[in-house]
């Protein structure tokens, strides 16, 4: 039996028990961190050299590797890391985890932003990843556009039964109306689109020249296919919107009747019909971001809130609703001048009305027919994935930081989270809504 001499050395990072062997090997002792769901704990792990080369290592061999003051993360932690994140602050979920755990010290708030943060960044990835192979599985480029070669089709019109189109309109008084415009719900993807901002985290020393945007930005899209859904997370909108195809073409929903709805923003517009030029979709401008864009207009054109109010229930707002673009605008060209305050409020309003003409469809004619006008869907799912989490007094953000905590809310809304903390995997299907 082999003696072997041994020493014992204590450095910053902790105490290592060495043992030389007479073949020159060099036998390292030291602690294996382990945070799980039942608490912290402390293993030996074990390291064999020769020649200054690693032979052996169980930290990484046996266990799974860390960085050098890291502790390994249990699934079962891991998966309550990330449900924790979704609705609370770094430091709240980390005295939670701790409290459940009955750890003193246990995970600190540091520790799990960046866990949470690297895991929202690994997530975000394999989503990417997956819709980058979608695409090229489809024949499309990796900017999301379809090659020469695919011959991609669109499905044929698939709208309402015209009897029922017919039978809605009679009863709202309406003789003019397009059938094609009111599409099939069951042959319908509808896909809300929404940029929501949250404060940036200053990366720069007040003496600094280098100036930096004040607002972090996320791009959120809900899609809905008959009963399903789900929701993508992108740090921009073109990102976003490549998402989007990947995404369909994935669940093989891309040929229906894409319906984007979205706010006035011009960016959004462009971007849609830049790239999904090729599909057969349509943007509806949501009913309620145009009514509270002519409050405000009107608010600051007209003189007082009673002339205001009274020329909106007085036929303006009416004209909107049932898609009347040319009254509403003649409406405005019809104020008494002595009501207005300024005029420029005004012809911006105009402006504002034949930009979106396009997208304004007949209201009041849709609701009729249980079809959507509204991107509230969007507007939620931001509050779930962004603001609930990230709008909050003293609260600034990084721009991969806000991302990736977006991305795991989002995971979180798709019921991903689980599926991703035990297999490191995504669906990306659509999930059944809640009856």
């Amino acid at each position: 039996m082999c003696r072997c001499r041994v020493r014992v050395l204590r450095s910053r990072v902790g105490k290592k028990t060495i043992a030389e062997t007479p073949i020159g090997a060099v036998i390292i002792q030291k602690l294996y961190g382990i945070s799980s769901e039942l608490g912290e704990i402390d293993t030996i792990a074990h390291k064999a050299e020769s020649g200054g080369r690693p032979i052996y290592n169980s930290g990484t061999s046996f266990f799974e590797g860390t960085a050098s003051r890291e502790r390994f993360k249990s699934n079962r932690l891991k998966e309550l890391i990330l449900n924790f994140s979704t609705d609370m602050s770094d430091r709240k979920a980390a005295d939670r985890l701790n409290r459940i755990r009955l750890e003193e010290k246990g995970i600190g708030a540091t520790t799990y932003r960046n866990t949470v943060e690297r895991e929202g960044e690994s997530i975000q990835k394999q989503i990417e990843l997956k819709c980058e192979g979608a695409l090229s599985d489809n024949g499309f480029s990796n900017d999301g556009k379809p090659l020469e070669e695919t011959g991609f089709t669109p499905n044929g019109s698939a709208h309402i039964e015209q009897a029922a189109i017919e039978h809605a309109a009679i009863k709202l008084n309406i003789w003019e109306y397009n059938a094609a415009d009111y599409e099939l719900p069951t042959e319908t993807v509808n896909v809300s689109i929404d940029d929501v901002c949250v404060k940036r985290q200053t990366e720069t020393r007040p003496g600094d020249k280098a100036t930096q945007p004040k607002r972090v930005d996320n791009t959120v899209l809900h899609v809905q296919a008959r009963n399903a859904s789900y929701i993508l997370n992108a740090a921009s909108l073109v990102g976003g919107i490549k998402l989007l195809i990947g995404l369909l073409l994935f669940n093989k929903l891309m040929k229906k009747q894409i319906v984007i709805f979205a706010d006035g923003a011009r960016t959004i517009h462009t971007a849609v019909l830049n790239m999904l030029s090729f599909a057969k979709c349509k943007i509806i401008l949501d009913w309620y971001h145009m009514e509270k864009k002519c409050k405000e207009q009107l608010s600051m054109a007209l003189k007082g809130s009673k002339i205001r109010n009274e020329f909106l229930e007085g036929g303006f707002l009416a004209c909107l609703w049932y898609g009347n673009i040319n009254g509403a605008i003649k409406r405005l060209q019809d104020i008494d001048p002595k009501k207005i305050k300024n005029f420029e409020y005004i012809i911006a309003l105009t402006d504002y009305l034949e930009r979106v003409r396009a997208y304004v469809p007949n209201y009041a004619l849709r609701k009729e027919l249980g079809l959507r006008n509204s991107s509230n869907l969007g507007e939620k799912s931001n509050d779930l994935i962004v603001a609930n989490r990230q709008k909050h007094n003293g609260m600034s953000w990084s721009d991969a930081g806000s991302v990736a905590f977006a991305t795991v809310a989002a995971a979180s809304q798709n019921n991903e989270i689980k599926r991703w903390t035990y297999s490191q995997n995504i669906s990306l299907e659509l999930r059944k809504d809640a009856a």
